[in-house]
């Protein structure tokens, strides 16, 4: 695969617009895993794993994608990832992993009219779609905080129950990575540690530190967490 040099995009909004990433899934372009446009790593470009766990579905999918800048990853997190974290946890009538590709209000609406629901459940939700509507205003700095503070408030309230999770994670750079890879795996043993990540700790430190000075690793990086990397939540 070859990758390109992202484009600076001036109008921000074209990422808050659902259609724009309706007409991106439509187009085959990678969501949850992989380079979204296929662009490179750059100094703006924001990565995200995320998590989706049902037991009942027997549904367990987890990755890391990567995109330009942190309006696409706000309009990502808003439009895709949100919807489709509320259609896996609650709807009933489809059992495969689905990326329900409508407005989350009609998803909502349409999952609610077919499926007994917690309203609380709902709330959470549209409470979390609120405040992602409210950051498109704020500088690219200060969403980035907010963000990190909604992740952490999703997890709290998704990502309790053994059975049925939901997670999400951000990160500013390639460097942010290493450590949370060795926090989620929880072993003090590094024989171990090296075991589930398929490489030296030494190699995967190196890794993420020259994402941006060796070309084949800004390539490969992304491919490389989504082989070697076991679940993360």
């Amino acid at each position: 695969m070859k990758l390109i040099t992202p484009y600076p995009n001036t109008n921000k909004y074209l990422y808050k617009d659902f259609y724009y990433w309706e007409n991106s899934f439509n187009n085959s372009n990678t969501l949850f895993d992989g380079h979204f446009n296929n662009y490179k790593i750059t100094i703006h470009s924001k990565i995200i794993y995320t998590g989706f766990l049902n037991s009942e579905k027997d549904i367990l999918e987890h990755g890391f994608s990567v995109y330009p800048s942190t309006y696409s990853l706000l309009g990502f997190i808003q439009n895709i990832f949100l919807s489709t974290a509320f259609f896996t946890w609650f709807d009933t009538n489809y059992m495969d992993f689905c990326i329900p590709m409508d407005t989350f209000y009609n998803v909502i609406t349409e999952v609610n009219n077919n499926n007994l629901i917690n309203s609380n459940g709902i709330d959470l939700f549209k409470k979390s779609y609120e405040f992602l509507e409210n950051l498109w205003i704020l500088d690219e700095n200060t969403i980035m905080d907010k963000l990190y503070k909604f992740c952490n408030s999703f997890n709290c309230n998704w990502n309790n129950d053994p059975y049925k999770k939901l997670f999400i994670k951000i990160f500013n750079s390639p460097e942010e990575i290493y450590p949370f890879v060795i926090e989620s795996i929880g072993w003090d043993c590094e024989e171990f540690i090296e075991e589930e990540i398929s490489m030296s700790t030494e190699i995967f430190k190196n890794t993420c530190n020259n994402v941006f000075s060796q070309p084949f690793i800004n390539e490969k990086f992304i491919d490389i967490l989504n082989s070697n990397m076991p679940t993360l939540f």
